[in-house]
């Protein structure tokens, strides 16, 4: 569909010859034609004849470049001969490109080509020199190859802007270009004026994210930052001092990147970025690249640019042995150089050939490299020379020299060029070596090919290595170690170089280390080399060691000279992150130069190095980032795009063989790196090591229990070899992966043991067996590979101990665990299953009565075991489980219930719809912080449906290998925690209180409380992929597979299901065998689907359980629908049976009554008119009393207007007044006494006293005014002796308010309308004069609002006398009135009673009639109706009898059968019947869906609603009314799609609220839906579902405020009963797993025959009668409505009939 859009043009190839005439015409070429022909003929024959390489172009740029380099000589030298021209520019172009064994090729067609015409040497003495002394500078050997190179690459210079270095490491493509650029350099320092000082700066570009390359564009903000490549280039460009710049591009070269400098590598010679900015390449620069080859690179790329090729055979080791011969110490004397040279010489070539020919390395690695490694290891072991030349007075023994030198290079040679082989190879090895040492010719070097054996000459005294020099006999080179600590080399056993070891008194076992002679090795190797500053890469199979031993010699190293970086590879891992996380952990020295802390070495450890997944085009970014350092010392910030300088850095690490999930690493990377294959662990050394720890462990034992030590070792490590060797990987067991962990987990759960449980040997071979099985059969997938291995531990038993298993167990299942005594935490054999099953339902009892999230489980033996094993794991240091098993098998629920019965906290992250990696990032910190910070012992459980990212298992791979996730941790947060566990450090007793000690002490706490548990299903990719990218989800967890239900637990779970279920008891066995027959009948037929069509279809646990509730639900609505339909029917016929006999009884009833309802008439008539006359004369008394209830009513009203004025009046004063008690109530006589002593009371206190003075009416004193004129009234001392007074605010209280004196209020009145006399501002003066001064204001208001109310008071006392009198009255009339309406209530009665009478009778002569008119009407209208009824009734019968079996089968359709097609569907329901029938279970045949549970005018408006009219698409429809879980439809031809629009739409429903995933506002659309009881349609989803409709799939609702809630994403819904929820897919073929399978009913909707002929017939009707269609569209819905208004009439004819009582 996209290709139709384009129009096609086809593109000839232009002709060569021509274009190269015409350009040769212009350079000024008289033989133009015959010259261009020859240049076309040398790329035809080169493509034809010549070796095909990637890097090969001979297509029309390579013309160009000929035809560009012929004009430019022939400008230079426009005399010279034609044809020299044109073949100097050939071979100056292609030349350097072409491998050797290409080049004499070439130099053949050339010389046929232009025969006779020999090219002159060109004189390039002059930069020939200048290269010589640039290599000196270097320490480089000016060797002819090389140096023709570097001219091969200058002249490329020259006519290219754009050039490319190819070839393997050790070509010396860096040197070549340093060499050049240096030697230019030198030439333009001389003052040679054609030449100018080169730059070259160096990029990896596969070590930069390509966003940080070019530059790129914030998602966010749309703001435009630089990238590393485009600031270089613009700097380059903008340069002004006149140098020249060769960018240097050091990586691998592929479409990702290189794509974007194709305008600057043609003729344009312009940068162009995304940001629209165009940047021009100047003339004094070049592009360089440096790739290691060219297999994925465009032909566009290749042909842009000139090519060097370069190659390590053709520069050898050689050149490298005299560089490092010269960097020795001045101390080696020449003689022992010599020495040296001749054991090169002499040993070397015939080591290396041997061991590529002979020997498999499991880790490829390039000769020249592995020389390099013997030169590093032999100049590491020359510290005594070294030390001669700092120290004079420590001189080295020149007698001794030779023989040291000669055993120090023998095993440097063997732990270099030797120990990159197998085990098989070292064997080998070992023999070569030693026949070669005595100057023998090995049968391996005597073929053709072979290096010649350069034996040294016997005259010279170093010629030949003394007999007792040479590697003692018995052991082989491996077991021997140089020691020259006496002044004399000594070999000898590594094992004695070290103390003996016992194990430490109250150790861990994880902190146990025994050493053997692989770890002694590996340790002495890695010891040296580091401390050496050598690159070390330890190789070797899982669980060698590797990671642990290098991780020991690395924390054993000086704290005050080294620091430790760790770093754990995987298949995600980012350059982005590598980078941040070394960064993090180095200081700034300087300008743009970092390192660790002066005066220390950061060693940087990486763990499986070769787990990074490469890219599309093969390259590793993180490995790529290394080498940039590796090779250029530093690499680029990212934020401020300058060149980081890492100093005081040096890398070791760590990783598997290619394959499995490892990559091969480039080998320009790995040519840096000494490198160790350790070898897998012997069985001698195995059994030396856990016989240690075994034996040490068994020491308090029995005697008889410590006899079984050596043997049970023996078993164990038989066990381990046996079933690694026979139990292979396949892609179906991707798991079965086992090492040298899983023999140290079977003796870590041995060593719970003691003394106490176990009492003699078969007890403790009962726990081994039961250790193996855990550790070794808990991942086993079928029975067939169980069995095997119990037939394993059965033989080994009985070789080793002559019994069997059955013996040792007890002929019954063992499991261990320390949960079943609460006062012990000892590890003993549990008790038998019914008892464990007991404990652990209390237990689960008590789980469910304090959480939140109850769990409904029936715990059967094959459950309880799985808790067990669970628990085990949990309860095991560093113990993290990988639960492997289908959706719905219990992975996540016994997780929790072992958790709770461990009494550790669950951890589980809740998904939402922005949930993503920071959000991930924020749980993983609340998890650690939880178990490291807080001790606190957690279960990180995960399941893999909520892994949205792939990042997500990286973080958990590094939780799993080092218990953190690198640079998860914000600076102030590690600050948080370092302060946090300070304390906790003192507690433990540690001494390193640094912020790397106390982060250690965190890792630790992390990797001790927090165990993982990851939930996994089998089904598709994913899981082999995980298991490959990330070895530690294998190795650092112990696997349970969780296998298909046994019989036993389906019988279980469905007896728990149906002991409530009214049947009886034999039936009920048959219905609990039935559906185990279900379950396992339905995954053979879904083995048969997928086989015949291949189709998936998974049977889970889920499924059963829903089988089961299914038909525990249905079976009591079924029974009572049925049988109430039936019971409808049968009093349907009563009724018309008892009818016809009641006709005859109701006509005599009805003559009898008629006389008695004539004589009740007549006496009803006369009471009538007595009533009336009596009614007349009451009314007259009535019309009184009203008048004078009116009067009396006026003066009630009047009374209680004046009642209101009043108390509002009061209500001003009243609270006021209140308020003033209450205030002087709270006075104290303290308070009294405080102003009392007032010497110079405050204005507002004496202002106070004065009020309260008056209102008491206490005289002032006279005393002088203040000016001295005359005398004032002062009222203080007379206050101060009322204050004295003891009765004084009692008196106060109980103050005549009602009869104030005039003159007093008026007095008064002076103060309260003072400002100052405001309670608030006396309260600031004195508390006490605060509750007076409102005391006195009461008083003054209570006055006012008194003197108001008085007078109304006496008009209300005058009112309601008034009031009473009239009242008087009005009883005494209203007693009149009651006594007449008496008597006629009395006569009332009497006439009502008459009256009844008379109705009653007229009621039953009009009842008789209607009846009689009824039963005459019923029987003629249902009489037709009664056989109908009748075969009804007993056609409902039979289906009652058959209700159980049917609604059996209908469960097991609802629950199984949605994804079968209708011929599977039909055969699975066909076996059922026939296994119901033999198992007397009574069902129906034949059966069918829609005849048990199916709603005939359901069904109906399905049909016009859209659903095909075919028994397969109705079956569908009543699945999804029936299903409990919401219905995901696989609809490629969108039927169902249609018929939820049709049926869903308005005004039938709130409105169908229809989505798909790619929707963004899905969720907001969803919850509305959910809100508001709307259908809600998800269209158009893929193989997975969003995680965040989880809790809509399973129905999580829970009560929030008392309202049924979901929580969907973020957000909390309040939960609408009426929503309903479908989902479809246009896939024909989708693959759910059984993750997503078991969240939803998968049913398959894909068109039925029938179903197709109605949809195409009713199309071709359409077209050719669209009014037949029409009229057939109006019936359909005609019929459909009378039926179903029939079936209404039928109802409700039986309801009435049915609720009818009586006649």
């Amino acid at each position: 569909n996209l290709k139709a859009l384009f129009r096609p043009c086809a593109m000839m190839v232009p002709d060569y010859a021509m274009i190269g005439e015409i350009s040769l015409m212009s350079y000024g070429f008289s033989e133009a034609r015959p010259l261009a022909r020859k240049i076309v003929q040398t790329y035809t024959l080169c493509s034809e004849q010549l070796s095909s390489q990637d890097h090969y172009d001979y297509g029309m740029r390579a013309v160009k470049s000929v035809l560009t380099a012929a004009g430019a000589l022939k400008r230079k030298f426009p005399e010279d001969d034609e044809n020299l021209l044109v073949l100097r520019s050939i071979k100056d172009v292609n030349l350097p490109k072409f491998l050797s064994p290409d080049v004499p090729l070439f130099n053949g067609i050339t010389s046929d080509l232009f025969p006779g015409i020999t090219l002159p040497e060109p004189d390039y003495e002059e930069i020939l020199s200048a290269a010589r002394e640039a290599c000196t500078e270097l320490r480089l050997q000016p060797v002819d190859n090389f140096l023709a190179k570097v001219l091969e690459l200058h002249e490329m210079v020259l006519v290219r802007h754009g050039l490319m270095i190819v070839g393997e490491s050790f070509a010396a493509k860096t040197s070549c270009y340093r060499v050049l650029s240096r030697a230019l350099s030198l030439l333009a320092e001389g003052g040679n004026p054609t030449e100018v000082k080169i730059n070259t700066p160096t990029l990896n570009p596969k070590s930069v994210p390509l966003g940080r390359l070019y530059g790129e564009f914030d998602p966010v903000s749309h703001e435009w930052s630089d990238g590393i490549l485009a600031v270089m280039f613009r700097s380059c460009c903008d340069d002004t001092s006149g140098e020249r710049f060769w960018m240097v591009f050091d990586g691998p070269v592929d479409a990702i990147w290189i794509e974007s400098m194709n305008t600057v590598l043609d003729d344009n010679k312009k940068l162009c970025l995304v940001s629209g900015e165009i940047i021009s390449m100047s003339p004094r620069m070049n592009l360089l690249f440096e790739p290691m080859d060219l297999s994925v690179a465009s032909p566009a790329t290749v042909s842009r640019v000139g090519m060097v090729y370069m190659e390590p055979s053709q520069l050898g080791w050689r050149p490298l042995l005299a560089s490092w011969l010269e960097a020795l110490p001045p101390t080696v004397s020449e003689t022992d150089k010599t020495l040296l040279q001749d054991l090169f010489e002499w040993l070397v070539e015939p080591c290396l050939f041997f061991v590529r020919k002979s020997c498999r390395a499991p880790v490829p690695a390039q000769d020249i490299n592995l020389v390099q490694g013997l030169m590093r290891l032999l100049l590491a072991h020359l510290d005594a020379w070294r030390v001669a030349e700092v120290d004079q007075s420590r001189p080295v023994d020149s007698a001794k020299s030779a023989d040291v030198l000669t055993c120090y290079f023998l095993f440097s040679l063997v732990w270099s060029l030797g120990c990159v082989v197998d085990d098989d190879g070292r064997s080998k090895f070992d023999t070569f070596l030693r026949s070669l040492l005595q100057k023998e010719l090995p049968a391996e070097l005597d073929i053709p090919g072979a290096p010649v054996l350069q034996v040294p000459p016997s005259s010279r005294p170093a010629g030949a290595i003394k007999a007792s020099k040479l590697f003692p006999a018995g052991k082989t080179v491996y077991d021997v170690a140089i020691d020259c600590s006496s002044g004399a080399p000594q070999w000898r056993d590594w094992m004695s170089t070290i103390c003996a070891y016992s194990v430490p008194k109250g150790a861990r076992f994880h902190d146990i280390n025994v050493p053997t002679i692989e770890s002694v090795q590996v340790g002495y190797i890695t010891d040296v080399l580091v401390k050496h500053s050598v690159p070390l890469l330890l190789t070797g199979n899982t669980g060698t060691g590797k990671t642990i031993l290098l991780a020991q010699r690395l924390n054993e190293l000086p704290s005050d000279a080294f620091q430790t970086i760790q770093l754990s590879f995987s298949a995600q891992t980012e350059a982005r992150v590598t980078q941040s996380i070394v960064d993090s952990q180095l200081d700034k020295r300087r300008k743009g130069v970092y390192g660790p802390p002066y005066g220390k070495r950061a060693v940087v450890f990486i763990d499986d190095l070769n787990m990074p997944q490469p890219e599309e085009y093969g390259a590793q970014p993180p490995i790529e980032l290394m080498r940039q350092w590796m090779d250029h010392g530093g690499w680029y910030d990212l934020k401020e795009l300058f060149f980081r300088q890492l100093v005081d850095l040096q890398f070791v690490a760590a990783m598997g063989p290619p394959g499995g999930g490892r990559n091969h690493v480039t080998p320009r990377y790995m040519r840096h790196f000494n490198q160790l294959w350790l070898t897998d662990y012997s069985a001698c050394s195995l059994e030396r090591i856990f016989s240690t720890i075994l034996a040490w462990h068994l020491a308090d034992f029995g005697g008889d229990v410590k006899a079984t030590c050596s043997k049970l070792v023996a078993c164990t490590v038989a066990v381990y070899t046996t079933i690694s060797a026979e139990l292979l990987p396949t892609p179906a067991k991707s798991h079965y992966t086992f090492n040298l962990r899983d023999v140290a987990k079977v003796f870590q759960g041995v060593l719970q043991s003691s003394p106490k449980t176990i009492g003699g040997a078969d007890e403790m071979l009962c726990l081994w067996q039961h250790e193996c099985r855990r550790v070794f059969a808990d991942r086993l997938v079928d029975d067939a590979d169980s069995l095997w291995f119990t037939t394993l531990l059965d033989s080994q038993l009985k070789g080793a101990f002559n019994k069997d298993l059955a013996t040792v167990t007890g002929g019954t299942t063992a499991l261990y665990g320390d949960f079943m005594k609460d006062d012990s935490s000892l590890y003993e054999r549990l008790p038998g299953m019914d008892v464990l099953t007991t404990k652990m339902s209390a237990m689960l009892d008590d789980f469910n009565a304090v959480s939140k999230r109850p769990m409904s489980l029936v715990l059967f033996p094959f459950a309880v075991e799985h808790v067990c094993r669970i628990l085990r794991i949990l309860k095991s240091p560093f113990g993290n489980a990988l639960l492997v098993g289908v959706g719905g098998s219990g992975r996540q629920s016994l997780t929790t219930l072992a958790t709770a019965v461990a009494d550790f906290s669950l951890f589980q992250i809740e998904l939402s719809k922005n949930y993503d990696t920071t959000a991930w990032r924020e749980d993983l910190k609340v998890l650690l912080r939880k178990a490291g910070e807080m001790g606190e012992s957690t279960v990180f459980l995960l399941s893999d449906v909520q892994i949205k990212d792939e990042s997500y298992v990286e973080d958990l791979n590094n939780l799993l290998n080092a218990g953190e996730v690198p640079n998860l941790f914000a600076a102030d947060e590690v600050s948080q925690i370092a302060e946090t566990l300070t304390p906790v450090m003192k507690q433990e007793g540690g001494a390193d209180f640094s912020p790397s000690g106390l982060w250690r002490l965190f890792v630790q706490r992390c990797r001790a409380n927090m165990h993982i548990v990851l939930a996994m299903s089998p089904i598709g990719e994913a899981f082999r992929n995980r298991l490959r990218k990330f070895p530690s989800l294998v190795n650092c967890c112990t696997i349970d597979w969780f296998t298909a239900w046994p019989a036993d637990a389906l019988h279980t779970v469905a007896h728990s299901y149906f002991r409530d279920v009214e049947m009886e008891e034999s039936t009920r066995e048959a219905v609990v065998k039935a559906c185990s027959f279900f379950q396992v009948s339905v995954r053979e037929a879904s083995q048969e689907f997928f086989s015949e069509l291949r189709r998936h279809n998974y049977v889970t646990p889920t499924s059963y359980l829903e089988l089961l509730g299914a038909f525990r639900s249905l079976l009591d609505v079924k029974r009572s629908e049925v049988s109430q339909a039936k019971s409808r029917y049968d009093v349907g016929l009563e009724k018309l049976q008892q009818t016809a006999e009641s006709v005859e009884g109701m006509q005599a009833e009805l003559i009898e009554l008629q006389p008695k309802l004539v004589v009740a008439t007549k006496e009803t008539d006369e009471l009538m008119v007595k009533i009336e006359k009596d009614s007349a004369d009451a009314q007259q008394v009535r019309d009184k009393v009203e008048v004078e209830e009116a009067a009396a009513t006026a003066k009630a009203e009047e009374a209680t207007a004046i009642k209101v004025e009043c108390e509002a009046g009061l209500a001003e004063a009243l609270p006021a007044l209140e308020a003033s008690i209450q205030a002087l109530q709270t006075l104290k006589k303290d308070d009294i006494t405080e102003v009392k002593g007032m010497k110079n009371p405050p204005g507002g206190v004496k202002l106070t006293m004065e009020a309260v003075c008056i209102m008491n009416e206490v005289k002032p004193e006279k005393v002088p005014a203040p000016d001295g004129k005359g005398k004032v009234d002062d009222y203080w001392g007379p206050a101060k002796k009322m204050m004295s007074d003891s009765r004084f605010l009692q008196n106060l209280m109980d103050y005549n308010k009602d009869n104030i004196k005039p003159e007093i209020i008026e007095k008064i009145r002076v103060y309260t309308n003072n400002d100052a006399f405001d309670p608030e501002l006396i309260k600031k003066a004195s508390k006490a004069c605060f509750g007076l001064c409102c005391w006195v204001r009461a008083m003054e208001v209570y006055d006012r609002v008194a003197k108001d109310v008085e007078p109304k008071r006496m008009r209300l006392a005058k009112a309601e006398a008034e009031f009473a009198e009239v009242s008087g009255l009005l009883a005494e009339k209203k007693e009149a009135l009651a006594a007449v309406e008496a008597k006629i209530n009395e006569l009332q009665a009497q006439f009502t009673a008459a009256d009844e009478k008379k109705k009653d009778l007229g009621q039953q002569v009009e009842d008789c009639s209607q009846k009689l008119d009824r039963a005459q009407t019923l029987i003629g209208g249902l009489g037709g109706e009664k056989d109908r009824w009748g075969a009804s009734s007993a056609q409902l019968g039979e289906q009652l009898f058959n209700i159980t079996g049917d609604v059996l089968i209908a469960s097991g359709v609802v629950s199984y059968m949605g994804p079968f097609t209708a011929v599977f569907r039909e055969r699975v329901t066909t076996r059922w019947i026939e296994y119901c029938r033999s198992e007397q279970i009574p069902c129906s045949s034949p059966f069918s869906l829609g005849a048990t549970l199916g709603n005939p005018v359901k069904v109906r408006e399905w049909n016009i609603d859209g659903l095909p009219n075919d028994s397969f698409s109705i079956d569908n429809g009543i699945v999804i009314s029936y299903a409990r879980r919401w219905p995901l439809m696989i609809d490629p031809q969108m039927q169902a799609n249609k018929w939820i629009k049709t049926m869903c739409a308005a005004p039938k429903t709130a409105g169908l609220v229809t989505f798909k995933p790619s929707d963004g506002d899905f969720v907001r659309s969803l919850e509305n839906a959910v809100q508001f009881g709307k259908p809600a349609l998800l269209e158009n989803v893929g193989e997975d579902i969003d995680p965040v409709l989880e809790p809509v799939l399973l129905k999580q609702i829970f009560k929030s405020g008392g309202v049924d809630s979901l929580r969907i994403g973020d957000s909390t819904v309040e939960y609408n009963p009426d929503f309903r929820f479908y989902i479809t897919s246009k896939l024909t073929n989708p693959h759910y797993l059984p993750e997503v399978s078991v969240k939803v009913t998968l049913l398959n909707f894909m068109i039925t025959p029938e179903g197709l002929q109605d949809q195409l017939l009713g199309i071709v009707v359409a077209k050719e009668k669209p009014e037949l269609e029409t009229e057939k569209s109006a019936l359909i819905l005609e019929a459909a409505g009378n039926k179903k208004q029939l079936k209404e009439i039928e109802d409700k004819i039986l309801q009435v009939l049915s609720e009818s009582e009586g006649n």
